[in-house]
């Protein structure tokens, strides 16, 4: 009995002990354009500073990489995993040396879709990440409130401005 209350202490304070869990964002917005337009606004690498409202620049130093300035200042390098033509996907994760006080992520994937949707298009932005300070009790600003909050608000900017920016019908 003895050991079975002590493996039973052992047990329940490793499952105290288990770090950040990741976080997810979700959204997605219909856009008066075409599938082919969008595309192109999505897929070409240093347009993201044309229509997303937080990126004041953007470099591509490399295929598949860039460079984004947002306009807090810091920089945000981004990797391409895949940019699927025939589909209309690009899959990307944050690269090293990002800002964390731009976006408080320790790691960040991302996938936007692109799918025709009645006489326009629709656009989804998921986002995986985990927060700065993968610890277990992280100060405020690398929590997951901070990681949520920040990646929340990048995505659905970025999105609103791509519906502002449709024409209306």
């Amino acid at each position: 009995m003895k050991y079975l209350v002590s493996l039973l202490c052992v047990v329940s304070s490793t499952a105290l002990a288990h770090g950040p869990t990741p976080q997810k964002t979700d959204e997605s917005v219909l856009v008066n354009l075409s599938p082919e337009v969008v595309w192109k606004k999505l897929s070409e690498p240093c347009a993201i500073q044309d229509w997303h409202p937080s990126v004041t620049t953007c470099e591509a130093p490399e295929q598949n990489k860039r460079v984004l300035t947002l306009k807090s200042g810091g920089k945000i390098y981004e990797e391409f995993d895949e940019v699927l033509v025939s589909e209309m996907k690009i899959s990307y994760r944050l690269g090293a040396n990002s800002d964390t006080k731009a976006m408080p992520v320790s790691s960040l994937n991302g996938r936007i879709s692109i799918k025709a949707e009645g006489s326009g298009t629709r656009v989804s932005w998921m986002v995986r990440y985990y927060r700065v300070d993968t610890t277990n009790e992280p100060p405020p600003g690398t929590d997951d409130e901070a990681a949520r909050n920040a990646v929340n608000a990048y995505v659905k900017q970025g999105l609103a401005n791509l519906e502002a920016s449709s024409p209306k019908k």
